[in-house]
């Protein structure tokens, strides 16, 4: 989709929508410009970053909002949708200054003047627990949360649910916004975050018990989700340890 060049507050071409955007408690909405810095961002997002003012936000990065390597990884993402990669419903955990975290799906698009780009747009929607009114479905996302430290797979997930595997995945999305290898993911890196804030545990030992046999695959899925290495994760979230 192309669409005009974004350049300045107030964004004339865009009023209608970023005042609407305000009205999405549930969605963080922003505008960056071909620098990575942002131009607007929705109330959402101020209020989560504690910024009161969105001329505050403008010609800064994620690098100079968001601790450490996490405002890195964000920046980094954002330039590599700037040089051509869309971003779709990523899975993410994000991570605030007031050490609020979040689970949310972030896509994001480059916009563009012509051929050049001029800026990006993004979302990040946030999801919540879900639940089924459907018994064999809960039956079955009850068992990945049980059983999220052994290997899993969507046709026996769909199997507990008596359902076939495209109608299982149906109803995973439509209940929780995400795919079912998605929704492991979350379970197996929520368990992991809660025993990074309140272990001393290794960082294997955490893998090992979160499902992950290889310390390494562990490492990548996380920092995948959170832009964090298990490691970095522990110090923004527990310091001095």
């Amino acid at each position: 989709m192309r669409l005009p060049p974004v350049t300045d507050l107030p964004l004339a071409g865009y009023a209608t929508l970023l005042e609407l955007a305000d009205y999405l408690p549930d969605c963080v909405v922003f505008l960056k410009d071909a620098q990575a810095r942002y131009i607007y961002a929705n109330q959402t997002l101020l209020q989560r970053l504690h910024v009161r003012d969105a001329a505050d936000l403008v010609g800064r990065t994620s690098s100079d909002l968001f601790p450490g390597n996490l405002g890195e990884s964000f920046t980094h993402q954002d330039r590599r949708v700037l040089a051509g990669q869309p971003l779709t419903e990523h899975l993410e955990l994000h991570l605030y200054p007031n050490g609020r975290t979040g689970w949310c799906l972030t896509t994001k698009r480059a916009l563009h003047d012509g051929t050049d780009v001029v800026g990006l747009l993004g979302l990040s929607r946030d999801l919540g627990a879900g639940r089924s009114d459907l018994p064999q479905l809960n039956r079955a996302v009850q068992h990945l949360h049980d059983h999220h430290d052994r290997p899993l797979d969507v046709g026996s997930l769909a199997a507990i649910a008596g359902m076939s595997v495209s109608s299982f995945e149906r109803q995973v999305k439509r209940v929780y916004g995400l795919t079912p290898t998605q929704l492991l993911i979350r379970s197996r890196l929520e368990a992991a975050t809660r025993q990074l804030t309140t272990t001393d545990d290794s960082i294997a030992q955490v893998a090992f018990e979160c499902g992950y046999a290889d310390h390494s695959a562990f490492t990548r899925a996380f920092r995948q989700t959170t832009g964090l290495t298990p490691r970095q994760f522990r110090q923004i979230t527990r310091p001095g340890h």
